[in-house]
Formats: structure tokens, sequence, C-alpha cells
């Protein structure tokens, strides 16, 4: 399951906490009436944990938030009344993020975003959506409403019909007003385009490929198409391709015994000496670090059933 993060504060609006909540529970309601499991586990947290008293004075129970890691959430998200100074607002917030690893990007199109690169490789980057709730679901500035938010993220993670049905029940008439009366395979919108340059850079990581060849993928200026990729999946075009290479390499460094210096030509890294330099600033630790690491947690593992079982097997066969 992948669990979803909402970071409140004091006075938070309880129409915007339970729009977003709403929304991923729907996504875990048409799952089970496919037969499939709740592709959604949602968490609500405050600084301090207990009850959040909402504007609406109705309280909310949260779980403290020093309780988890970044690394434990598939996406976060922090309402708060005012975007541009949510940083500011609570200072052990940031500390905990700060904690987490390093920051990749940052914008305030579309709901502000962070993305936050996690210290363990094995975990992927971590999309953290800040928005202005003091309005509810209401949009402002031509901004995405958290609710909106919300139902992009299940597009990105489940289907496009699932986020449909899921925006025609907690917004009337938005798939309508935004697409009206069109064939959905006729049409080739800008997050189309967005995500199918996603998809090229993941089938071309491994060659030295350049932003501007991207945007080219997608028949969009440079310029526009690094806002608009920022917007969809919270980080720019070089963290994408910077993500998915980290990721490569550090399957490679787990599952097999090839040189470094081979592992950061397949990946599009270069050599041996740039990926070492690289791997240390992001994960503070050498390729061979993370892979003695990973070979000594292992061996410290327990066994698997199956593991078991064969090995009772083979006792009884020595038994005299």
């Amino acid at each position: 399951m992948k669990r979803i993060g909402l970071f409140v504060f004091q006075d938070c609006s309880m129409a915007t906490t339970g729009a977003i909540g709403d929304a991923f529970r729907l996504a875990n309601e048409f799952a089970n009436a496919n037969g499939d499991e709740p592709p959604y586990r949602f968490s609500v947290l405050s600084d301090a944990g207990g009850l959040v008293n909402s504007s609406s004075g109705i309280s909310i129970w949260t779980q403290r938030l020093q309780r988890y890691s970044l690394a434990d959430f598939h996406a976060f998200f922090v309402a708060c009344r005012d975007v541009t100074e949510a940083a500011e607002a609570n200072d052990r917030f940031l500390s905990w993020i700060s904690l987490q690893g390093s920051i990749a990007s940052f914008g305030i199109q579309h709901g502000a975003n962070l993305a936050v690169v996690c210290r363990d490789p094995l975990q992927s980057t971590v999309p953290i959506f800040l928005f202005d709730d003091s309005n509810g679901s209401a949009r402002t500035n031509s901004s995405a409403t958290p609710t909106e938010l919300a139902v992009a993220q299940i597009e990105r993670d489940l289907n496009s019909d699932i986020a449909r049905r899921i925006a025609r029940i907690l917004q009337t008439g938005y798939v309508e007003q935004n697409k009206p009366e069109l064939d959905d395979a006729s049409i080739t919108t800008t997050t189309d385009k967005i995500r199918e340059s996603a998809r090229w850079i993941r089938e071309n990581y491994s060659k030295a490929i350049s932003v501007a060849q991207a945007a080219e993928s997608a028949a969009m200026s440079k310029r526009n198409f690094q806002r608009r990729f920022k917007c969809e999946f919270g980080m720019t075009p070089l963290e994408y391709l910077l993500r998915t290479r980290f990721e490569v390499v550090s399957s490679m460094l787990k599952n097999t015994d090839l040189p470094v210096d081979k592992i950061a030509r397949r990946c599009g890294m270069g050599d041996g000496n740039r990926l070492g330099r690289l791997f240390k600033e992001r994960y503070g630790m050498s390729p061979t670090q993370f892979r003695a690491q990973q070979r000594i947690e292992s061996e410290d593992r327990w066994p698997t059933p199956e593991e078991s079982l064969s090995a009772a097997t083979e006792t009884l066969r020595e038994t005299p």
C-alpha cells in the first residue's frame, strides 16, 4: 500500500482535509469493487499529534509527525494558511524535512511543491505538496485546488478512468467542464505530452540526453516544458532523470557484481569517479559502501518460509 500523508496545522480547513481524505478513500473503494487490494493508506499528522482543532471547531485526531520519516510516504500533502510562508510557520516541521534529505525542487504553480530526495538510495524521491487551505477547496490565483492535487496524484498512480470517476463525485461537473463531449482517445493534452516525455526519459536514461531533447520529445519549448514537468511530477526533468539513473545504479549495486565503473557507463553517469562523487553527495556514502551495506543486510535477514522448509528437509535427510 502507498502511504499518503496529510500534515495539518491548528485551524486547518475541515473541508480541505475531508476532501483529500475522500479522494484516496474513493480510490480504495473502487479498487475493492474490482477485487483488487486497496492501493492507499491515508494518515493525518500534526507536529505534536493528538487532537487538532479545525477552523470549523471540529477536532481531528492526528498522528505525531516525528514517528515517521519521509521515506515512509509515497506522497505528502501540507495544509497551511499561506503556502509562501509555510516553511517559517513551523520550525520543527522544516527541521523534520531537512533531516530527510536534499530538497530537489520548489515551485508555486499549481500549488507549491517540494521534491525531497531521501537519503536512502532505495527510496524514490518523495513529492511534498503545500497548498493554501484558507478557502477550503476553492480555486485561487488559477492554481489547482487541494482536491485536484489529490486526484492528479491518483491518476499518476492508478489510471485516468478512476481519477475521472473520483473527480465527478468530489467536484460536480469538473470533468465535463474541462472536456465537454470529447472522445478521450482523440485528446492529446499537455499532461499526456509530459507523461510521454517522462516515459522517454526512463527509456533513454543510459544515453547522454538533455532537458532540451526531452522538451523536444514533448513538442514544447524548454522553458514551458520545465515548468509543466515540475507541476506534474513535483521535480524538474533533470532531477527526474537523475532519480531514474540512481534507482538503476542502486539496483545494480545491490543485485550484481559489476564494477562501479561499468555500472556508471551503463547508467549514463560517466565513469566510476563521477558516479562515486555524485552518489556520495546524494546519499552520504560511496557506491562500494552502499553495496557492502546491502550485502550485510541481506546476510542478516530472516530466511523465507520456503528456505526454512528446505533447510528442515535437508536436516531430516542427513539425520541417521
